[in-house]
């Protein structure tokens, strides 16, 4: 029974998304007022970025289920 590696994500979750949040926000003070393109992109990437290790960490419960 692998139902500890569901536990560990559900508690891991929530504070690595608040980290992600914080630094999104601090770096955003640096980046953005410049110009709209340059506002656009980084919302864009910032808002995209976790995706991929979203993916790997669903990629991980899976594989090491069944």
């Amino acid at each position: 029974m692998t139902r500890w590696r569901h536990l560990l994500i559900a508690i891991l979750t929530v504070p690595a998304i608040g980290v992600y949040a914080i630094l999104c926000v601090l770096l955003a003070d640096y980046v953005t007022g410049m110009h709209w393109l340059l506002d656009s992109l980084y919302y864009l990437i910032a808002g995209l970025a976790w995706i991929y290790p979203a993916g790997y960490v669903i990629g991980w419960l899976a594989r090491h289920e069944a």
